[in-house]
């Protein structure tokens, strides 16, 4: 009768919704989401109890000396049982995809919902009697008991969720039925069975493993390795994954571990989740469900710590295959890999030290409140939470005579004394206090790795871009046609003004200057006074507020590729890809402005004679000195032989050798028609080596002077300098 009862309302209250949904014109997402709020409030009864099939042992009879017999625990044939246990293993991954449905719009989702889903459905239906014996056990159960009751509506909930969804697909074939999106919603169902599984299926198929996942014995070292390549996969999976797409990811994940931490069946007042990555596993799941950044970082900086301890030295005493212990592995490697995971996925925002010092704060309160509570707790059961009343740590690290012997007692009652390991729990807190400060300088160094990595892809992708733009620009020709030459106007800026963001002042303002051909070109101001702001946005780094610059006729703004074409920069940071060898990065600068062959290897090879970098070409960058970047800066500046060769800052940091090398290669280039511009803070230099200088003061030109002229006047230039200097 049951067969009947189930799929008849499944379809009525189906249907009935769709009619709504169409003739009165109730949001369908809305009916959805009560759907999918209600299957949650229902499911959380089922977490609550026990089932007996968890109880099948070795179902593949997997041979090994037990004192069980494997038929004696089965409730059907080998095979049945096998197929209700997979099941009820798709049955919870779809509960969770059908909560989820109503918040969430992924093609892949919906399918998977419509098509097997729906499938699921129909099978539980056929064998709901088998259900119900999984629950109770052999014999005839009683359909009016709680958990009956409980199952018949989370099936009539799912079923609704499920055909909804079908229909949705098929009212939209165009939309869901292609290949691509039929693939994907079958990788997203197997992937996520991972998620899911029993934690009792390991010892229903093959009984108990005969080993304990502690003190690194083979299967505890897989578990660790394990950990590393789910959070590592995980990351490679998702990291190029829409925001939406990566949404549902951790929802899904904090979602299975809610359900696999109320699958062990916990009791008394050991069984509250007041154990640090008990909590963790709660707290991850309203983190990510309802966006608690507050919750999240706690987890972050807290219990990543603690699970990460709780992984590599494990206080379960018992075969690797039981629930318990799945269970524990479970907990913690979510625990672990959850907080990890969102913040390199982008999910959450990366933390500052200052909210560290709020996961302290509040770390702090519940340490003092642990060590409250295991001490009024015990009294009355042995509880043990975080670790502070057990020597499980101090036995591991030789300290359970310190511990035991230092110890605080105040009696309440007669019934009731508080017991307090004092310098133990000093010890423990501190230390666990290091640790976070450790684990920060962990996240920091991994941060700007992947900033590293990030800009390096950014980089490559913008310089891809150029490429792309440059050989379109070679095609028509366009270079040769427009191109000055020595004599001409090489840089001419004309009424420049910057303005940074919605500030009211200009750090350049009304900024005019020509520099022709065969000059070396100097650049004087002090600190702020607008050099490097001047100077990036003529290499087109950053933007121009108002009027024009050109490089050998092409205006910045609107021809730069064409302008950059003709620019040899050195920056004042001299920024590399310190990944990359020195002979790597200077022909990767070359393939960029298309340098040939033959012409980049004569050129490599003069300035790696010139400026002793022969011997270091071939290392990668990072074992470079600060002096040896900047050469290569300075060769990968020069490889394309660029009519304007500009520099802020060169010299600075530079031994006086390198110093007179770049000097005179600066000479030499303008000496062959082209122009050197570069800023400078040694003004010995700038008036031994260049023709002319501009000076510029708060933002604005002081005035272009000839170098050769100041000296038939007496004046030398440090006394021009600080005649106008010393008006600020």
């Amino acid at each position: 009768m049951i067969y009947l009862i189930l799929p008849v309302f499944i379809a009525l209250i189906a249907f009935i919704l769709i009619y709504l949904s169409q003739k009165s014109k109730i949001d369908f997402s809305l009916i959805l989401r009560i759907l999918s709020v209600t299957l949650f409030v229902v499911y959380m009864f089922r977490l609550f109890s026990s089932d007996l099939i968890d109880g099948t042992f070795n179902l593949l009879k997997i041979v090994q000396s037990s004192a069980i017999s494997p038929e004696s625990t089965w409730f059907f044939t080998g095979f049945k049982t096998f197929f209700i246990l997979f099941l009820r293993w798709l049955t919870v991954m779809f509960v969770a995809f059908g909560i989820v449905s109503g918040y969430f719009k992924q093609p892949s989702l919906k399918l998977s919902l419509g098509f097997i889903g729906t499938l699921v459905i129909i099978l539980n239906i056929i064998f709901f009697k088998s259900h119900l014996i999984a629950f109770f056990g052999p014999g005839n159960p009683d359909l009016l008991s709680l958990r009956s009751i409980q199952y018949m509506i989370e099936t009539v909930l799912l079923g609704v969720i499920t055909v909804l969804n079908l229909h949705t697909v098929l009212t939209n074939k165009t939309t869901y039925l292609n290949v691509t999106l039929i693939r994907r919603a079958a990788f997203v169902t197997f992937v996520s069975l991972a998620a899911f599984m029993p934690q009792s299926l390991l010892y229903n198929l093959f009984g108990n493993s005969g080993v304990i996942a502690d003190e690194f014995t083979p299967i505890h070292r897989i578990t660790i390795y394990f950990t590393f390549v789910f959070m590592i996969l995980g990351y490679l999976l998702m990291r190029n994954k829409k925001q939406e797409d990566k949404n549902l990811f951790f929802v899904i994940l904090a979602l299975s571990g809610f359900f696999q931490f109320f699958y062990i069946r916990r009791s008394g007042l050991g069984g509250l989740p007041l154990h640090l990555c008990n909590t963790a596993i709660i707290m991850m799941f309203f983190a990510y469900v309802f966006k608690l950044r507050g919750v999240f970082y706690f987890s972050y900086f807290v219990n990543v710590v603690g699970a990460a301890f709780a992984i590599l030295l494990p206080n379960y005493t018992i075969d690797a295959f039981t629930i318990s212990s799945v269970g524990y592995w479970y907990n913690h490697i979510y625990a672990f890999v959850l907080p990890v995971l969102g913040v390199a996925l982008r999910v959450f925002e990366r933390p500052t030290l200052k909210m560290m010092y709020k996961a302290i704060f509040i770390f702090s309160l519940y340490f003092v409140s642990m060590a409250l509570i295991n001490a009024w707790f015990n009294n009355y059961e042995s509880v043990d939470y975080f670790f502070l009343y057990s020597d499980h740590i101090s036995g591991m690290l030789g300290l359970e005579r310190l511990q035991f012997s230092y110890v605080f007692s105040i009696r309440v009652s007669e019934t009731v004394t508080l017991r307090f390991f004092w310098l133990y729990h000093i010890m423990l807190y501190v230390g666990f206090i290091i640790m976070m400060f450790i684990t920060w300088a962990i996240y920091d160094m991994l941060f700007k790795a992947f900033d590293q990595y990030y800009d390096m892809l950014d980089k490559r992708k913008k310089m891809k871009l150029d490429l792309l733009g440059v050989n379109a620009l070679k095609k028509k020709s366009e270079l040769e046609n427009k191109e000055n030459y020595n004599g001409t106007d090489m840089i001419k800026i004309t009424h420049f003004r910057k303005r940074y963001g919605s500030s009211k002042y200009y750090a350049v303002d009304d900024f005019s200057l020509t520099v022709k051909g065969g000059e070396v070109f100097g650049f004087l101001g002090h600190n702020g006074a607008g050099k490097s702001t001047t100077i990036k946005s003529l290499v087109g780094i950053q933007s121009i507020t108002e009027g024009d610059m050109e490089i050998c006729g092409y205006n910045i703004k609107t021809h730069p590729l064409e302008a950059k074409l003709n620019i040899g920069y050195v920056s004042d940071n001299h920024a590399v890809y310190e990944r990359l060898t020195g002979r790597e990065y200077i022909n990767y600068v070359a393939d960029l402005y298309m340098v040939p062959q033959k012409e980049r290897d004569e050129r490599l090879n003069h300035y790696l004679e010139r400026f002793a970098l022969t011997d270091a070409i071939d290392n990668e960058i990072k074992s470079y000195s600060h002096g040896m970047k900047q050469k290569l800066v300075v060769i990968s500046s020069l490889i394309h032989d660029p009519k304007v060769w500009i520099l802020d800052e060169p010299l600075t940091g530079l031994d006086p050798t390198s110093s007179h090398q770049i000097k005179e290669e600066m000479r030499e280039h303008a000496n062959r028609g082209n122009t050197v511009f570069f800023s400078s803070h040694v003004i010995e230099v700038v008036e031994k080596i260049c023709d002319r200088i501009a000076i510029i003061r708060k933002g604005q030109l002081v005035g272009i002077f000839e170098v050769a002229k100041l000296k038939d006047q007496g004046l030398t230039l440090e006394q021009l300098y600080l005649l106008h200097v010393k008006k600020d």
